[in-house]
């Protein structure tokens, strides 16, 4: 089985990397997610028997600015490669993400809620799933949220870095959702391509654990980073509403993602142990 990953520098596609050793990663040098003619020739070139797609525009507010390009890599690039699977005959793995939802709904979102994206980013997503779930029904769209590791620049990262630099931070309390440890997705991938009857094609939100606030993420993960030495002492962490920290785009205050209790049986979410190790790499 030839596994080629689209994506070779990203969070996911780092821990893909320890799991899936023999797989075919492609960057975007090989392939340029904004070029569908060349993205799946490139794809194409490397013979798979299947694909992921761990690769996207995730740069949420410049996003509202690019929309075009957005577009091109989140929508237009996911169809190419559905098309490219759907000729193959061979099942594809493809990333989504929480905000493709409005958050106004009180309770967990399940797959079947509707959908109403408020920033391009989101529709762009939306865009995406769309396209792949209308031209190749042999794919698994895994919805996931608030992803960090210890690779990349994600909001664990930033949270310990601007502890080190500040005696005050501001950070949005009335936002909720699911942290979700890149590690624990990319096993999460490796098993669904282990079992691959254990888990029907479609969309599956992958992730799991307490949902909590940015506010009360932020609070752990300066806590334990103390604990851990990483930083010297705490900083005051104020909590502000959303509104108080105006960005380009909009986000969503709900974006609490229900598990999916098919994938709950072949992988395990753990963002608090994944938040350990993720420390534990920084220090």
């Amino acid at each position: 089985m030839t596994i080629v990953v689209v994506g070779s520098t990203g969070q996911l596609a780092r821990h893909l990397k320890d799991r899936l050793p023999t797989a075919v990663f492609l960057s975007r040098a090989d392939a340029d997610l904004a070029d569908a003619s060349a993205l799946t020739g490139a794809v194409r070139a490397a013979d798979p028997s299947v694909i992921i797609n761990a690769a996207a525009h995730t740069a949420v507010d410049r996003a509202e600015s690019e929309a075009e390009l957005a577009w091109r890599i989140n929508a237009e690039a996911p169809a190419a490669l559905a098309r490219l699977a759907r000729e193959r005959d061979i099942p594809l793995v493809h990333v989504s993400t929480d905000y493709v939802f409005d958050g106004s709904k009180q309770g967990e979102y399940v797959e079947t809620d509707p959908v109403g994206p408020r920033s391009v980013y989101g529709a762009t997503k939306l865009g995406g799933e769309l396209a792949l779930s209308a031209i190749h029904p042999r794919h698994w769209i895994l919805r996931t949220s608030w992803v960090f590791s210890e690779f990349g620049t994600n909001f664990v990262k930033t949270m310990v870095r601007l502890a080190k630099e500040r005696d005050e931070l501001r950070v949005v309390a009335d936002q909720r959702g699911r942290p979700t440890y890149a590690g624990d997705l990319a096993d999460a991938i490796a098993a669904l391509l282990r079992e691959p009857s254990a888990v029907p094609f479609g969309i599956l939100h992958a992730t799991g654990g307490p949902a909590v606030s940015w506010h009360e993420f932020a609070t752990d993960i300066i806590g334990r980073a103390c604990k851990r030495g990483l930083i010297s002492k705490l900083p005051v962490i104020h909590a502000i509403p959303a509104a108080a920290y105006p960005t380009p785009a909009k986000r969503p205050l709900n974006s609490v993602l229900s598990p999916s209790a098919a994938l709950a049986r072949i992988a395990r979410f753990d963002w608090s142990a994944g938040l350990d190790r993720t420390l534990g790499n920084l220090g």
